[in-house]
């Protein structure tokens, strides 16, 4: 083999559409999409172990620093106030708002902490050679089950709206945890981009067994099917994956009714979400309720119409569009139209990138509360719609997860061939 050349796994069966892709060598710098839907199966990035160990390190230093110093400082009319990024938690928490308070302390703190770790802990081991097989294929699947869970840069983007829904109301200093904690955010963007699951798990476990007479075509029709964890190709009656111990199946077992009965539980709580009041504040004694579309027309009112459009998007058009979507693509799994799948495909996608993004209303909500705590001179508090919202926002996210996209292929007559490829 060539110099430079890596040997990777012989067949990949993609997650989306379940075409088995068979694998060449590839450089470091290169990466594979399926030849059937173009979804990206396997990255090499250059030098990624030292790479990923210096940004993960990075990014639980920065976010250290960001719960040590003064975040943010808010002053009216000669009172001030200063938080720090922790009061985010402790004010809820104080105020007996426990499960938004819990919400906020387990995407802000517990998940980065524990993907951060795991991460640095696994690379670390394999650019020392410390093998421990078992911690090592533990800290390789819980990465992958927390990922689509971090939020940082949708919590930052939360920050940016509350201090432009703020700043005709009060003078905002921004202290040096804040810098901090924009560090952070772009440095685990950049951790998150370089860590591929199967390259980690090639590294930690090795390459999948051989299977004999694989060909390019849907796994199902061959008696095969592919390990969602690690993506080892495996016989059709296996249970158990032999490299990552993780459960396997060739199509989710129930995904079209559970991805229903997360959507008709979203439904539920979309109603009250939008008709009761998501932020209550309190000026020189008066207090004023504020639901999601009143604090979009409070913002246009006051000239931030980017801002406006970015919560009005987020927090009504967004959750919606995931609804009829996700609905849509299972009526699609049951009743086939003649529309493209890779059109389904896009839109699945879609629906699945954006759906986090929703989450910048509670997060606006949350800092608020912790900054604006003057007692009868102004103060902030959570309406009962907060956690409805909330709510909305995670069962649409658990819809997106277990919806099997290759239930859609499944229904293609004509995916036989290769669709659109692309390398």
């Amino acid at each position: 083999m060539a110099s430079g050349w890596v040997l990777q796994e012989e067949s990949i069966v993609c997650d989306e559409c379940d075409w088995v892709n068979l694998v060449p060598p590839l450089l470091k710098g290169e990466r594979l999409k399926c030849e059937r839907c173009s979804h990206v199966l396997l990255s090499l990035h250059q030098h990624v172990n030292g790479r990923i160990l210096g940004f993960s390190f990075s990014a639980l230093l920065m976010l250290a620093i960001s719960f040590v110093f003064p975040f943010l400082s808010f002053s009216s009319k000669g009172a001030q106030h200063t938080m720090d990024l922790f009061d985010t938690i402790r004010i809820l928490l104080g105020q007996n708002y426990l499960l938004m308070g819990s919400l906020v302390c387990l995407i802000l703190i517990v998940l980065p902490v524990l993907y951060l770790v795991s991460i640095f802990h696994l690379s670390w081991s394999l650019k020392w050679r410390r093998r421990v097989p078992y911690v090592q294929r533990y800290l390789a699947r819980w990465f992958i089950v927390i990922e689509p869970w971090l939020m940082a840069d949708v919590f930052l983007v939360g920050i940016l709206v509350a201090l432009v829904k703020m700043s005709s109301l009060a003078d905002i200093e921004l202290g040096l945890s804040f810098w901090a904690f924009c560090a952070y955010v772009v440095l685990m963007v950049k951790t998150v981009s370089l860590v591929d699951k199967r390259w980690y798990w090639l590294q930690v476990a090795g390459p999948a067994k051989r299977l004999p007479s694989i060909q390019a075509m849907p796994a199902q029709q061959q008696g095969l099917l592919g390990c969602h964890f690690c993506g080892a190709t495996l016989l059709k009656d296996t249970t158990h994956c032999y490299r990552c111990r993780h459960t396997v199946h060739s199509r989710r077992p129930g995904s079209l009714k559970k991805t229903l009965s997360y959507l008709i539980a979203a439904i539920v709580m979309y109603i009250p979400a939008n008709i009761f009041p998501i932020m209550e504040t309190t000026f020189l004694g008066a207090t004023e309720s504020s639901t999601i579309m009143g604090g979009v027309l409070l913002l246009w009112s006051i000239g931030s119409y980017p801002v406006a459009l970015i919560i009005f998007f987020a927090s009504v058009v967004i959750p919606l569009a995931k609804i009829l979507s996700l609905s849509w693509l299972t009526w699609q799994c049951y009743f086939p139209t003649e529309r493209a799948t890779m059109q389904k495909m896009k839109l699945y996608r879609l629906t699945e990138l954006v759906g986090r993004w929703s989450m910048i209303d509670i997060f606006v909500v949350a800092i608020l509360t912790s900054l604006v705590q003057l007692g009868n001179l102004i103060s902030i508090l959570p309406g009962p719609a907060a956690m409805s919202f909330a709510s909305v926002v995670l069962l649409t996210m658990l819809a997106a997860m277990v919806f099997d996209p290759r239930l859609l292929w499944d229904k293609d007559k004509g995916s036989l061939g290769l669709q659109e490829k692309q390398r």
